[in-house]
């Protein structure tokens, strides 16, 4: 009895393994029902998916081995000739490489729309965060929500490439790595074997030798396939093979499949699966939903092509791939292929010749005239036949398939019509749906073996270059991705939720880029009312509160408002705030302004520096070594009296330079001799001051004026440079970078420091030949400040709070207006090295300009010298003019003559939180930003007029508690 128990256990067990059950009925028995007008019996049938073993590598379905690869997609909207080119040829150069043996080997291309998991990728987002605070966890968790609510799509592009079989080998040429046959055999007691009778499953110990050797395969085909996408997870491979079998229905997630293999003991229930086959154009699905128990109804079908356009020729417009994405609604594409070696493609085009030949001659001998089809065969066949003579290469056997699924019948066939119609239209391909077929085609469209259909008049002989024309990969994703390296090191991963592009997600962090080993720089342009400053302001907040330490110099206050607002509310609109936060009182206990977010608060800090000490950008106080700070002050001095004007004092203002710094030397020795260290005199001898260097340049003016033996040129030198200088000290702003006492301020890491310029008058015109002596000030006070915070960003090297490594913090430096200090050669001679050193010290410089034509300099001399860009993301908004359209062009690596590339950066197509995107790939695309919350628009509102009302009301300290913004709300409660 127990025996009987156990056996009867086993079998239930063995009985979870993936399987579907499919009531249909013979084509006779339908055709006699239909006569006699009896219901005919349900004849059911039970089938187990044939899958044996999965990991991250390579599966086995049947005895047969593939791999997979996830291809990456690319914007065509702004690609140039070159680009559209690359896309539709790239996948020919792996083909022809991967066909240079003489073994054929067959693939599947899948194209679907798949649901953003965004729940699975919350762990994954805030994982990347150095520090993440329970706000930023908040955050992303809603965002999920907020994209789950939406149905937010992803474009997935699989290609599926069998490897070999486990009894013959691999199909790949690759040499001694070829994995040894091996097929395990059934192990266990009398109760597996019954269970195996009963099942059809065989459990098998698949060694880890053998798997080792199959991984090595694959590898190969990923290393092949490596510039175009990326191993496929296993945990996407179950949701291609569950996509099929769900038609319109939601495909579930099931979190338990990620960990375990398909080995021994190791079986997961992928699919429970019924459909009815008994009608001849298409199949119903019955799927049970987990959570209500509802029985959902699918309907879906599949169209084969029946004919292609005759011509090899790449034609943007007539990809098939792209176009079919033009349908507003989902379009499935699954398309198998035999790579043929040269020697049988060239054998069976010639076969395919010399058969239209024949019937040709034949219709000819017999009397008849062949009809226009017939003869263009013919010729079509005889180019066929001619180009692989002059050019051999590989081809393959190809066979095409469309699948669109519906709620109804109805609907069902009026999108197959729709697709048929469409397809016919814009790219010349000829579909139809096969009748009493679609069971088959329903399984050719999972991953691994096909059926083997025969239906040949649907299968068709072409060349290679047949793959890539339809532009399969062509898409709208874009922003971070996971890459990796040639040792298959991870790189980069996906940072949190900016935006759209088109219906699918965009997510950014700033230093994707750098750990991806691009630069260090983020460019953001665009006409005053674009929507940078917003987008600024958003990657502000997101990176300080992940842990990023940041740094923004502010010189219109967007940034410190937007933190007096999230940290004080409504109170930012009383007429006594602006006031206390000059006086840097606000939050301290003599303050009647407390915050309402005493946690945000706590770590930011809010400096106005024009309202500061005096000398707190002297150039010996921005800077840690003391001879460096010569130079500083040596740029300071001619920034501040311009080109012209320096050349003509700039001899007694070196002598002076030189000789202060001689003091100080002389002074570290004296202490030194006293028998201190050298690292105590340089910290306790006074250092260099940029007003000793002018009392100096006056004492030199004294002695010479006095010393009748005083050359009069020398005298009448030095006179300019003290009446300059002098008049220097007395402008606004000057006692920043002239005092007896410099006080630098504190420099306490935070999360977020802003370095207010509240009241600085910054230079309108982007020419410095126009200049006048306030502009220039203002220009080099820009210049000191950026200095000063690239120093604040050190490299100090610490324990990862969260991981216990050692690592170094990732930092980032927001620079408003940063066409002011770009537009001096000393300015992008700053900016240059802050992006070339940026890696090197995990900090991304982030620049807000409304000038981007200085860092194209800056990006175009790194590329004369041989070096790498550094700028890897850019974001492009709404420019006022075709002139600085074509400015900006450049920055998206793009021909700035392009029409179309000009009307993308200017109404209407932009508007105000719609850019131009290019990523880290060069992949450029329009990026609408999505704040999402009604808490951050009210924070990011840069509009003296609307932002008073805006932030007149409280902030919730939680971001659990922020309301989605309006029109987000209202589709919330559509979709939900």
């Amino acid at each position: 009895m127990g025996a009987i128990i156990l056996i009867l256990a086993v079998v239930v067990v063995v009985l979870t393994v993936a399987w579907f059950v499919l009531p249909s009925r013979t084509d006779d028995a339908a055709a006699a029902d239909a006569r006699t007008g009896k219901a005919p019996p349900v004849r059911a049938h039970n089938q187990r998916l044939p899958y044996r073993y999965a990991d991250d590598q390579m599966f086995i379905h049947g005895d047969s081995v593939w791999t997979g690869i996830r291809l990456t997609t690319h914007p065509e909207e702004l690609a140039s000739a070159d680009e559209l080119i690359a896309m539709a040829t790239e996948p020919t150069l792996v083909w022809r490489q991967l066909g240079r043996g003489d073994q054929t080997i067959d693939w599947h291309l899948k194209i679907v729309e798949k649901p953003i998991d965004a729940a699975a990728e919350v762990d994954r987002i805030v994982g990347a965060a150095w520090l993440p605070t329970d706000n930023y966890q908040a955050y992303v968790g809603r965002i999920a929500e907020y994209q789950q609510y939406l149905g937010a799509m992803e474009k997935d592009v699989v290609l599926f490439v069998r490897l070999g079989t486990l009894t013959h080998g691999p199909a790949i040429d690759i040499g001694a790595a070829a994995a040894a046959p091996h097929r395990g055999g059934a192990k266990g007691g009398p109760g597996k074997v019954v269970a195996e009778l009963v099942t059809g499953v065989a459990e098998e110990d698949l060694p880890a030798s053998t798997v080792e050797r199959w991984h090595r395969v694959a590898s190969y085909v990923h290393q092949s396939f490596e510039r175009l996408g990326e191993p496929l997870s296993r945990a996407d491979l179950v949701y291609h093979i569950r996509k099929p079998l769900y038609g319109h229905l939601p495909v579930p997630k099931e979190p338990a499949i990620r960990s375990r293999a398909w080995g021994r003991d190791q079986f997961d229930l992928v699919v429970d699966f019924r459909g009815d086959n008994s009608r001849p154009t298409h199949i119903e699905i019955e799927q049970v939903d987990d959570e209500s128990g509802e029985t959902r109804t699918s309907y879906t079908t599949s169209l084969v092509v029946a004919s292609w356009p005759e011509e090899t020729v790449f034609r943007q417009y007539q990809a098939w791939a792209r176009r079919v994405g033009e349908l507003n609604f989902p379009v499935d594409i699954s398309w198998r292929g035999t790579l043929l070696p040269l020697s049988r493609f060239t054998k069976e085009v010639g076969k395919i010749h010399d058969n239209l030949r024949d019937e040709y001659e034949d219709m000819i001998a017999g009397g008849r005239t062949p009809d226009q089809q017939l003869t263009d065969q013919v010729a079509v066949s005889k180019d066929a036949a001619d180009r692989v003579q002059d050019d051999p290469a590989p081809g393959f056997e190809g066979r095409m398939r469309f699948s669109v699924s519906a709620s109804t019948v109805e609907e069902l066939n009026r999108r197959a019509m729709e697709l048929k119609k469409h397809l016919e239209r814009v790219a010349g391909v000829e579909v139809l749906r096969a009748k009493r077929l679609q069971w088959r085609l329903l399984q050719e469209a999972l991953p691994g073996d096909d059926p083997k259909l025969p239906i040949a008049p649907y299968q068709r002989i072409q060349s290679l270059e047949t793959f890539g024309i339809g532009l399969p990969t062509a898409g709208t994703n874009i922003g971070d991705r996971v890459s990796r390296d040639r040792s298959g090191q991870v790189l980069g991963w996906k940072g949190p939720f900016i935006g759209w592009s088109g219906r699918y997600p965009v997510h950014y962090a700033l230093h994707v880029g750098p750990a991806r080993n691009m630069g260090a720089g983020v460019a953001c342009a665009g006409a005053s009312g674009g929507g940078k400053s917003s987008l600024g302001l958003l990657k502000f907040w997101q990176e300080s509160e992940a842990g990023t330490e940041c740094v923004a110099i502010d010189p219109k206050v967007d940034f410190a408002q937007m933190c007096f607002y999230l940290a004080f509310g409504e109170q930012v609109n009383d007429p006594e705030f602006e006031r206390e936060a000059a006086e840097g009182t606000i939050g301290t206990p003599f303050s009647r302004f407390q915050p309402v977010n005493p946690g945000f608060w706590a770590e930011t800090r809010i400096i106005d520096l024009l309202k500061g000490h005096d000398g707190v950008l002297d150039p010996w106080s921005i800077t840690a070594d003391v001879h460096a700070g010569r130079l500083v002050a040596e740029t300071m001095f001619a920034g501040f009296v311009g080109s012209p004007m320096w050349a003509r004092i700039q001899v007694p203002v070196t002598v002076a330079l030189d000789t202060v710094l001689e003091r100080y030397d002389r002074r570290v020795q004296e202490a030194m001799a006293a028998g201190i260290s050298a690292s105590q005199a340089a910290a306790t001898v006074n250092r260099p001051t940029a007003w000793e260097v002018v009392k100096h340049i006056e004492e030199q003016f004294a002695a010479a004026r006095a010393d009748a033996a005083s050359r009069p040129d020398k005298v009448q030198e030095l006179e300019l440079a003290v009446t300059v200088l002098g008049s220097l000290r007395k402008m606004p702003y000057a006692r920043l970078a002239f005092a007896q006492e410099p006080r630098p301020f504190e420099t306490t890491r935070m999360r977020r420091t802003v370095i207010t310029l509240r009241g600085l008058e910054l230079p309108q015109d982007d020419n410095p030949a126009n200049w006048q002596a306030p502009d220039r000030l203002a220009s080099t006070i820009l210049q000191m400040v950026l200095r000063m915070a690239s120093q604040m960003l050190d490299v100090r090297i610490e324990q990862h709070p969260v991981t216990g490594q050692t690592a170094t913090r990732p930092k980032a430096l927001f620079v408003d207006e940063s066409y002011v200090v770009t537009a001096t050669p000393a300015g992008r001679s700053l900016v240059a090295r802050a992006l070339k050193q940026g890696r090197s010290y995990a900090m991304v410089v982030y620049l807000i300009t409304q000038q981007v034509a200085e860092l194209i300099k800056i990006e175009d001399a790194e590329a004369r010298e041989g070096g790498t860009n550094q700028i890897h993301s850019a974001f492009a908004f709404l420019q006022k003019s075709e002139e600085e359209a074509r400015r900006v062009a450049p920055m998206l690596k793009r021909d700035p003559n392009d029409p179309r590339v000009i009307a993308s950066l200017m109404e209407p197509h932009l508007e105000t939180g719609v850019c131009m995107y290019r990523d880290a790939d060069n992949r450029v695309a329009t990026l609408e930003v999505d704040l999402v919350f009604e808490e951050l628009l009210r924070a990011t509102d840069t509009n003296p007029k609307t932002r008073p009302v805006r932030q007149s009301v409280r902030p919730p300290a939680s971001v659990m508690q922020w309301s989605f913004q309006a029109a987000n709300a209202e589709e919330l409660e559509v979709v939900a």
